[in-house]
């Protein structure tokens, strides 16, 4: 019994655990443990192994908040994961091919399971006409023949932006959900909008990427060479190299429009725009900007392939500013009600733990 002016003392185990200490610790060696990884065996770029590391990061984020938050959490990115990787199922789908081979590449002409003819020359042209007669991956190139020969220091940020793209919209999703779940279902929603648009291009408009019409010779002069994955080499991290080169052997090669490294990028902008302050937008635009630079001097797409990316981020994000005024009301498995509502609405959440309060009915 608890006299007057005594408090009571916790006697159950849960709350005598330090929580706080314990899942800070649990980062910790998350944050370990993961940057070891990288270092070993490279950066994680497949989906699969993607949403093994962020729900074992979010697992930790969660340890001292209750089952609750840990289910929570599994019920807002197994959904969303589960969408993505059936688009990168059909994405693999689109790469198949009738007709002509080189190599074990389709040849212009060649058909998809849809009958849509692969598209070889026309990107070409267009660059060409837009750069008046030069193609810009061509030329950039031959400009720096001795970096592409030699892979200088500065090749690691070349590589390393490339392959932000697979690491940046996990990691942006998962900081967005640890700090407002609204901006997450947004962040989300976007996200598998790009990812349905860009499949559905691949399967409608398939078409080659520089590297691949220099290599069977439609692009005439000084080959264009694949060096995204240049930098690798410099630093001596060849594990993140050979992941590098197997996610690319496994990926769709003719999957150019639109450049969905491009259109991811300008999506990260544009979702931020408005809640930066001024003086931050112009940094922000480094990154699509390193982005078009990257994905030109790499052979991994050309401008036109660019500019249809911005265009696929741009109409997204001009959509969801209007959708967020008023919001688009999906199943809860999908992410529940206004999934593009403004990030401006607050979280409103149950308590993790404790009762429901009990509400008085008013006397009448």
């Amino acid at each position: 019994m608890v006299t007057a002016g005594e408090e009571s003392v916790p006697t159950t185990f849960s709350s005598r655990v330090p929580w706080t200490t314990v899942r800070w610790g649990a980062i910790g060696l998350y944050v370990v443990v993961l940057a070891s990884y990288c270092v070993t065996w490279g950066v994680p770029m497949d989906r699969v192994g993607l949403t093994i590391w962020i729900i074992v990061g979010l697992t930790a984020v969660c340890i001292g908040k209750g089952w609750r938050a840990w289910v929570r959490m599994m019920l807002d990115w197994l959904p969303f994961q589960g969408i993505l990787l059936a688009y990168d199922y059909s994405y693999g789908a689109a790469s198949h091919f009738s007709g002509g081979f080189t190599d074990g590449f389709p040849l212009e002409g060649s058909v998809n399971r849809l009958g849509m003819p692969l598209h070889v020359t026309f990107p070409i042209r267009v660059d060409e006409w837009l750069f008046g007669g030069h193609l810009p991956n061509q030329w950039v190139q031959e400009q720096l023949s001795g970096a592409v020969a030699h892979a200088p220091w500065w090749s690691i940020f070349i590589t390393m932006c490339y392959c932000s793209h697979f690491m940046v919209s996990p990691i942006v999703a998962a900081v967005l959900w640890i700090r407002s779940r609204d901006r997450f279902r947004a962040w989300a929603a976007l996200l598998v909008a790009l990812a349905v648009a860009g499949i559905a291009t691949y399967f409608l408009f398939p078409m080659s990427p520089p590297w691949l019409a220099s290599q069977q010779d439609y692009i005439s002069g000084t080959p264009i060479y694949r060096i995204s994955g240049q930098g690798w080499a410099w630093l001596d991290f060849h594990g993140a190299a050979q992941v590098l080169g197997d996610a690319q052997a496994r990926s769709n090669p003719v999957a150019a429009m639109p450049s969905l490294h491009m259109a991811t990028a300008t999506l990260v902008v544009g979702f931020f725009w408005f809640s930066v302050r001024r003086w931050v937008r112009p940094l922000l635009l480094l990154y699509p900007a390193l982005m078009a630079f990257t994905l030109v001097y790499s052979g991994e797409h050309y401008v036109t392939d660019e500019i249809a990316g911005v265009l696929y981020a741009l109409v997204l994000l001009a959509a969801w500013r209007v959708l967020r005024r008023r919001p688009l009301h999906l199943p809860r498995l999908l992410g529940g009600s206004g999934v593009l509502s403004s990030w401006r609405v607050p979280d409103r959440e149950a308590p993790v733990e404790g009762p429901a309060p009990v509400l008085e009915r008013p006397h009448v």
